[in-house]
């Protein structure tokens, strides 16, 4: 799943760039961090705009604007100390990546089974990904970061399965 978001943080051209900063250069571990978080969380976004718009179930539209606005504030917040630490992801290219595409091409029940399927998913691997950095995060602000993030993905992950098991 790390694997996915990497590589969506990559289709995103998303990269962490060192610039001269007084707080000296970020490490690997940190850099790749910022990466997965923000290419998770824009595509997080992506999918949700698309449930939004094509779901017909009031629940699963409440969920998905729910992530719109909760990924979105995490992703200024993210940019924010990244370019403190001297770190900015670059603007996102205008192709959508296949996910998205085939997101886009579902409807009715099928779009929502699949959305909620890649959000429990995605959920999963984020918590693996925000516990490892708030435990070992070289920068400060970054280990608070994802620390104060997890009790929201832990919460987003649990709302995703109850609507999972409302699916079936």
């Amino acid at each position: 799943m790390i694997l996915a978001i990497f590589s969506v943080g990559l289709a995103f051209g998303i990269h962490a760039q060192d610039t001269s900063s007084s707080r000296g250069k970020l490490s690997s571990n940190d850099r790749s961090f910022i990466l997965q978080a923000t290419g998770g969380g824009m595509n997080e976004v992506e999918l949700s705009k698309i449930a939004l718009q094509k779901s017909a179930a009031a629940d699963i539209k409440a969920f998905a604007q729910q992530m719109v606005d909760d990924h979105e504030k995490a992703g200024k917040e993210l940019a924010m100390i990244s370019a403190k630490l001297g770190a900015a992801p670059s603007k996102p290219m205008g192709e959508p990546t296949a996910d998205i595409r085939r997101f886009g091409e579902l409807k009715g029940e099928t779009l929502d089974k699949a959305y909620i399927g890649k959000m429990v998913d995605g959920h999963k691997g984020a918590i693996a990904l925000f516990e490892k950095q708030a435990k070992s995060a070289d920068a400060a602000e970054l280990k608070q970061f994802a620390s104060n993030a997890l009790p929201v993905l832990k919460g987003h992950l649990k709302s995703a399965l109850a609507l999972a098991e409302k699916g079936k």
